[in-house]
């Protein structure tokens, strides 16, 4: 049977098709995200019931099952219905009762969905339409991948009903502001994820319409070229990789292998082996004065290329401060550093030309130096980042494409050393220089994640990753709020607002943190020795926060406790929502439990006369139920709650990196305890203290 079967079997349909009542709503009812561009929603639904059937045409039926099975799934995990997917004309009894995924090729298709006011004008490859009123659900699409959008969008507009479920009636007509929708993932600072999670976090980047998902890579790939540089144990091998390129293939994303050619090298240019080659020994940058380096980079590329299809490749090339400060210090002297900065990216570019690949650079060094872009190949492609929430990123955008260079623009979800994501700033980045980007005529979008200390669970980064896939498809500046009113239903299939609370709940720590003016890193709070002249200056600076830390904290944690079920989708993340309020807590916890230790034991120094005196307040630092206690039974808990989040996304490889962390915060506790319990015996018999500084006591009264 051809694709005319499909045509058949709807033109019941669209002969008795119903008139439904004009009665226009605003397209905030619908909580979706991203936004489309064009909706018209009217009173009336199509009711998903049991016997209804998701039909697909048969000539795309390999190309297209995978969008129908996202959507049986989301039926099934909905309603518990399980409804059949068939790839011919159903029952003409049970007509009414299907959802049509078509394309558009089929003119009645088309010439009924254009009665309805829907035209495939403008959508090109990876736009769709969608109409349902109560006798027809149908969605369509130039193309599969136009289709699988429109799938995800039809996702997002089911709800419960008593009967089943429901789709209210609505015309969408829709198709992406960026062409490219990315995402990337570092995967070289301590954790690299299991291809399992791989999978996942393709799923669910795709579900908002993301086609990019980038690898960033320092030396974790099991090059066959390089055997020294990747850890044997945990290399992500060429068998995974093909895997996790088919698999993503088929939900339409490309997968970008992001592997530095420049900077960010240590852990190769560590060895002896790679000494000559090291800019300076044992740094960070690979220098650009030996032929060496670049033989390297060609067998570096020459075992990834392969494996990776798509039409991009990322050289990376970012933060070179090594640069001119070693082996090309001459040569930097006599030409300037940004010639030779430039130069080494165009000679790059040239070794990598016959795998007829588009490369694309990171900016940041390359935007110092407008007058010199002109010397790289057009072909080029411009990665411009910046993680600050400014107005404006025009700036750093304007010099490539004045020299002639695409662009892709690169915010980040503001996830790296911090106990959670700070989520205002990512929201305002990724707004701001997504809206730039689209309005200076850039390709895409890379929206960033990064492990600069090695202990980023990603599965907090949720929420910034899914408004930058949002960002990138919907036109101009996108909506904060909006986003933040959908993605409860969106995220989780919940539609109360419960989860969106929990996430205002953990947004509070760096508001309250704002408040006091302190900008200092959350991990790096989290992991200061209270017990140093250093660390009780911090814990003292950030105690006015302490308090609204703790109290948002802890009412998003009931709110979790109680509300686990609400979460119909993507449940898991929220035992990482769980884990960073309770990293908040204990922060919080860690701040006043310090100035109040600290009361107490010079409370007892400067009493020490009066031994009832003494002895409550020693036992308020260390007894049965005291702080120095609850401190470290609270790192020892995290430890636990911490191993649990990173096996669950990552291999087990560089946890111990992270554990140890833990570990010796709570050792430091326990030495407290033993230390201020050994004071106590010497006083029962001496009635003297020692003095509070000896035991790490720094803040006096």
């Amino acid at each position: 049977m051809k694709k005319a079967a499909l045509c058949l079997a709807i033109i019941p349909l669209l002969l008795n098709s119903f008139t439904i009542a004009e009665t226009p709503r605003t397209q905030t009812q619908l909580k979706l995200i991203p936004q489309p561009k064009e909706v018209q929603l009217r009173d009336g639904s199509f009711h998903v019931k049991s016997n209804t059937k998701i039909l697909i045409e048969l000539g795309h039926q390999e190309e297209d099952r995978i969008a129908a099975e996202t959507l049986a799934e989301e039926i099934h995990d909905q309603s518990g219905l399980t409804v059949s997917i068939v790839g011919e004309k159903p029952d003409s009894r049970q007509e009414r009762s299907t959802i049509v995924l078509a394309r558009l090729q089929d003119e009645r298709v088309k010439e009924f969905l254009a009665s309805k006011g829907l035209t495939s004008v403008s959508i090109g490859d990876q736009g769709y339409l969608l109409f349902s009123d109560p006798d027809h659900l149908i969605v369509a699409a130039n193309t599969g991948q136009g289709l699988f959008y429109g799938v995800q969008t039809l996702r997002e507009l089911l709800h419960k009903d008593a009967g089943g479920l429901v789709c209210p009636a609505v015309s969408i007509r829709d198709w992406p502001s960026m062409e490219w929708r990315g995402v990337q993932d570092d995967i070289s600072r301590g954790p690299i994820p299991t291809e399992e999670f791989m999978k996942r976090q393709i799923d669910t980047l795709a579900a908002y319409k993301v086609n990019l998902f980038a690898l960033y890579m320092e030396h974790v790939f099991d090059f066959a070229s390089q055997p020294l540089v990747a850890p044997r144990e945990a290399a992500l091998t060429p068998k995974e990789i093909e895997a996790l390129v088919a698999y993503a293939s088929s939900r339409y994303v490309t997968i970008l292998p992001e592997q530095q050619t420049f900077g960010h090298l240590h852990h190769m240019l560590k060895y002896e082996i790679y000494s000559d080659v090291a800019e300076r020994p044992h740094g960070h940058v690979l220098t650009p004065t030996k032929d060496r380096s670049y033989e390297i980079i060609k067998a570096m590329y020459a075992d990834l290329v392969p494996l990776f299809p798509g039409p991009f490749l990322h050289i990376g090339g970012d933060e070179t401060f090594e640069l001119g400060h070693g082996q090309t210090a001459a040569r930097a002297s006599q030409v300037g550093l940004g010639r030779v900065y430039l130069e080494h990216i165009q000679k790059v570019d040239s070794i990598l030309q016959p795998y007829h690949k588009e490369l694309m650079f990171w900016g940041d060094i390359a935007v110092k130096y407008p007058q010199l872009l002109s010397i790289l190949p057009k072909e080029m492609i411009a990665v411009p980042w910046d993680y600050d929430p400014k107005p404006s990123y025009a700036n750093i955008i304007k010099p490539f494409r004045d020299a002639g260079l695409r662009v892709v623009v690169a915010p980040g979800a503001n996830n790296w050393n911090q106990v959670w994501p700070n989520l205002d700033d990512a929201y305002v980045n990724i707004r701001n220089f997504v809206r730039d980007g689209q309005s200076l005529g850039s390709m895409g979008m890379l929206n960033t994640t990064w492990n600069d200390d090695g202990e980023s669970i990603y599965g907090m980064a949720w929420p910034a990753l899914v408004f930058g896939a949002a960002a990138a498809w919907q036109p101009g500046e996108s909506d904060v709020e909006q986003f933040k009113s959908a993605y409860d239903w969106s995220f989780y299939r919940n539609d109360d607002g419960t989860f969106h609370d929990v996430l205002e709940d953990l947004d509070q720590g760096h508001q309250a943190l704002g408040k006091i003016k302190v900008s200092t890193e959350t991990d790096e709070l989290f992991w200061a020795d209270p017990f140093t002249p250093e660390g009780a200056a911090l814990m003292q600076k950030i105690l006015p926060a302490a308090s609204d830390m703790r109290l948002s904290a802890e009412h998003a944690i009931e709110l979790l406790y109680r509300n686990a079920g609400k979460a119909h989708s993507n449940q898991t993340s929220l035992a990482d929502l769980i884990l960073a309020a309770w990293r908040w807590d204990t922060l919080g916890m860690k701040a006043q439990f310090t100035l109040e230790i600290n009361q107490f034991y010079w409370d007892a120094f400067q009493n020490q006369t009066d031994v009832d005196r003494v002895d409550n307040d020693l036992a308020e630092i260390t007894d049965i139920n005291a702080r120095l206690e609850d401190l470290r039974d609270a790192t020892t808990r995290l430890s636990d709650l911490y191993r649990q989040a990173w096996l669950r996304e990552y291999n087990p490889f560089w946890l111990e990196n992270v554990l140890v962390r833990y570990d010796t915060l709570a050792r430091e506790y326990q030495s407290k305890i033993v230390a201020v319990r050994q004071v106590r015996r010497q006083y029962d018999s001496t009635k003297t203290l020692a003095p509070p500084q000896e035991l790490g006591f720094y803040l006096q009264p």
